[in-house]
C-alpha cells in the first residue's frame, strides 16, 4: 500500500484514476497497519522472553534493534550523500535534513528549525518520520514493560491510548505550527504502536478466548470491520478530515487493524492462506529494505528511465533483495551468533511481579 501510494505520481492516470487503486494505495492506512503489527510483534517477543527466562534482557533488546535497523539505514544516508557529491547535486540542499534523519528526529524537526523553501531532501529523507517514531518507541517501551507490574501495564496502555487523541486535539487547537505533523509525532501519533502492544498483552490473558476469540468466528462482524477500515473510514476521512481523524478516526482504524490481525492469526480462511504464500512472505522478509530504499526510485522529481513506472517499482524490489541478502541477513546472522547463551556475559534485568 505504501509503495503504490508513493509511486502514484510516476504511474499513468489510467492505472491510478479509479476506486480500486485508491483502495490498495492508501499509504496512510498502510503505515497504521505496520505500526499496529510492529507494537504487537515487539510485545509478543518481550512476553515470550519473560515466560521463557523469567526476565527481559534490555541490553539484548537494544542490540537486536541496532543490528536490525542501523546498518541499512545509515548506508542509505551515505548513498544519498554520495549521490549529491558525485551525481545528483540537488538531491537535497539543507544539510540539517541529514542531521534530523540520522538522529531519528525527523518527526520533530519542525520544533527545532523552520524550513521556508522546498527542498528535494524532504522526499528523499521524509519517509524516516515513521522510523523515527519506531526508534523513539523502542527507547521507552522495553523499560516500561519491565518496570511496570503486570496488573498495571494494561491500565497504563489504555490510559495512554485515551490520552493521545486528546493530545492531538490540544495540539491542533493550541499549536497551529504543528498541525501538519500531528500524525507523525510520537506523543500524537504513536497510539497505533501502543494499540498493538495492548493487543499482545490482551492475547496473553486468560480471558482472551472468552472475550475476543469467540467473536472472531463471526464472518459478518469481520466483513464489517474490513469494510469500515478499507472503505468507510477513508471516505469519512476524506470528507470530515481532522474532525474525524484526530478525534476517533485514527483510534477506530487501529482497533480495526488489531481485530483483523487476530482474525488472520486464529481463524482459518483463504485470506490467511494467501498471506502465508511464499511471495507475500518474501515481501515481508524484504519489508525493511523496501521501506528504506523506495524513495530513491518512486519519485517524479527526476525523469530518467529508472524513475518511470513500472521499472522504478521493479528496481525497488531488486535493490531491496540485494540489500537484504548482502547486508541485512549477514548482519542479523552475526547478531544471532553474538546472542548465543554461551556468549552472554550479563544477567537479564528481573521482571517486577
Amino acid at each position: 500500500m505504501v509503495l503504490l501510494g508513493h509511486a502514484r505520481e510516476t504511474m499513468p492516470p489510467y492505472l491510478t484514476d479509479n476506486s480500486l487503486f485508491r483502495l490498495i494505495s492508501n499509504s496512510s492506512l498502510g503505515v497504521s497497519i505496520f505500526f499496529v503489527i510492529s507494537g504487537y510483534l515487539i510485545t509478543r517477543l518481550l512476553i515470550k522472553e519473560r515466560v521463557k527466562t523469567g526476565a527481559v534482557n534490555v541490553k539484548d533488546f537494544y542490540m537486536r534493534r541496532i543490528y536490525r535497523i542501523f546498518p541499512v539505514f545509515y548506508l542509505y544516508i551515505l548513498v544519498v550523500l554520495l549521490l549529491k557529491y558525485f551525481f545528483i547535486h540537488n538531491i537535497f540542499s539543507d544539510y540539517s535534513l541529514v542531521k534530523y534523519a540520522g538522529l531519528y528526529l525527523w518527526n520533530y524537526k519542525h520544533l527545532f528549525s523552520s524550513f521556508a523553501s522546498p527542498d528535494n531532501g524532504f522526499w528523499f529523507f521524509g519517509h524516516f518520520w515513521s522510523l523515527s517514531i519506531e526508534e523513539q518507541f523502542y527507547i521507552f517501551w522495553p523499560l516500561m514493560f519491565i518496570k511496570t507490574k503486570k496488573a498495571s501495564l494494561k491500565k497504563a496502555l489504555i490510559g495512554m491510548l485515551i490520552t493521545i487523541p486528546l493530545l492531538r486535539i490540544i495540539t491542533y487547537l493550541f499549536m497551529p505550527e504543528s498541525r501538519g505533523q500531528i500524525g507523525i509525532m510520537l506523543h500524537t501519533g504513536g497510539d497505533a504502536i501502543l494499540l498493538g502492544c495492548l493487543g499482545a498483552i490482551i492475547e496473553n490473558s486468560r480471558r482472551f478466548k472468552e472475550s475476543i476469540l469467540v467473536h472472531l468466528e463471526r464472518t459478518k462482524l469481520i466483513a464489517s470491520v474490513a469494510a469500515f477500515l478499507f472503505i468507510l473510514s477513508p471516505i469519512l476521512s476524506f470528507y470530515l478530515k481532522g474532525a474525524y481523524n484526530l478525534t476517533i478516526g485514527m483510534t477506530l482504524n487501529n482497533i480495526s487493524v488489531m481485530t483483523l490481525i487476530f482474525w488472520s492469526i486464529y481463524i482459518p480462511s483463504k485470506i490467511a492462506d494467501m498471506l502465508n504464500t511464499k511471495p507475500l512472505m518474501y515481501i515481508g522478509i524484504l519489508s525493511y529494505s523496501l521501506y528504506i530504499w523506495q524513495q530513491l526510485f518512486l519519485t517524479n522529481v527526476y525523469h530518467s528511465w529508472i524513475y518511470h513506472f513500472p521499472q522504478n517499482l521493479l528496481l525497488v524490489f531488486v535493490v531491496a533483495a540485494i540489500s537484504y541478502h548482502l547486508i541485512e541477513k549477514p548482519i542479523l546472522n552475526l547478531n544471532k551468533r553474538a546472542s548465543k547463551p554461551e556468549n552472554k556475559l550479563r544477567r537479564p534485568v528481573p521482571i517486577l511481579k
